[in-house]
């Protein structure tokens, strides 16, 4: 995946003074010590740039952004760069402050390869900045010092005019479990939003555990995963893919292969969203259990272990105990019993 053009800008905070926004930017040099630490983050990007994102179109497949993106991909060069470094400066504020944006090119196999990357700038060495280019030694002690602090966002597509609509990021400035990437970077920026929503993410994940319980023949898988469900109040907030449920909940491999089985699209098992606990909770809304004796027990899920107390008599049976007023009570017939949600 050899790198064909790389080039860097300075991005002074514009957002309150447009007019304050000088870019100088340069072409990186395709060897060296900056070359070779570009080219790690470069290799990198496919493994932590995790986060789906899509670009807005509000169905007219328009972005503004990408119209900037894959005319830098089309014809690379500092100036056309240059226009993607004006927008993200027209975003900065002086709370996120000077930053170093690099645009790395290249090819894997027939796809292109962009990866777009922002690293914090130390504005005690401003100095060293020319009038209309960047010093490779000013690049590289500016770079050492942030390497690892960075924000950054991948596209790959064999055509240029026709893909990089879908991409990943990654933002590792952001510490909160909580927070996907900042709204700066992800939303003001590449003008574009998570492709797994919170509620998408959720739903989808609630849908498969459903699936799950109902077609597992075997009753321990059965009770594993009913049981995750009572625990998924603990993920309220979290950043997760489904394929972390795994390691969360500590699941065995038929429950956690019950699961995979049971998403329409295999391919969502890796997307990351925020779960979304009250969205779960409205998905799978009840739990039932049912006994050998033909009796029924049913509870809101997320109050099920509060509300109905379980106890294991010997091994195999079961107690289960409640208690409250009683406010209604009601007949059914055989069908209304066995029908599908009943």
């Amino acid at each position: 995946m050899p790198i064909e053009h790389a080039f860097t800008y300075m991005v002074h905070p514009g957002r309150s003074d447009p007019d304050a926004t000088k870019i100088t930017g340069a072409s990186v040099p395709l060897s060296g010590k900056l070359f070779g630490l570009l080219s790690d983050v470069y290799e990198k990007a496919d493994r932590e740039c995790d986060i789906d994102i899509e670009f807005k179109s509000g169905g007219k497949k328009d972005n503004a952004c990408r119209d900037l993106i894959t005319a830098f991909a089309a014809q690379p060069s500092v100036e056309s760069g240059r226009a993607i470094a004006h927008r993200l400066a027209s975003v900065t504020t002086h709370r996120s402050g000077l930053g170093l944006l690099f645009l790395i090119l290249g090819k894997e196999g027939d796809a292109y390869k962009l990866l777009i990357s922002r690293f914090p700038a130390d504005s005690a060495i401003l100095a060293e900045e020319k009038q209309s280019t960047l010093s490779v030694e000013f690049l590289e002690r500016v770079f050492m010092k942030s390497a690892h602090s960075y924000k950054a966002a991948l596209y790959k597509h064999v055509s240029i005019d026709a893909g990089f609509w879908l991409g990943s990021a990654v933002d590792k400035q952001i510490t909160s479990p909580s927070v996907l990437a900042s709204e700066y970077w992800v939303s003001a920026f590449l003008s574009s939003d998570f492709k797994t929503t919170s509620a998408q993410g959720t739903k989808r994940l609630a849908t498969a555990l459903r699936a799950a319980v109902r077609f597992a023949s075997d009753p321990d898988v059965k009770h594993e995963l009913v049981s995750a469900t009572t625990l998924a109040k603990n993920l309220g907030g979290q950043v997760l893919s489904i394929a972390d449920i795994r390691s969360k909940f500590s699941l065995s491999d038929a429950a956690y292969e019950a699961i995979k089985s049971s998403l329409k699209n295999p391919e969502t098992l890796e997307e990351k969203f925020k779960f979304d606990f009250e969205e779960f909770s409205n998905q799978i809304a009840y739990r039932s259990v049912t006994l050998d004796t033909g009796v029924t027990i049913s509870a809101p899920t997320k109050s099920f272990t509060n509300s109905v107390k379980e106890e294991n008599i010997d091994g195999s049976a079961m107690r289960f105990t409640t208690q409250g007023k009683v406010i209604d009570e009601r007949l059914k017939s055989a069908g209304q019993v066995n029908a599908p949600g009943a």
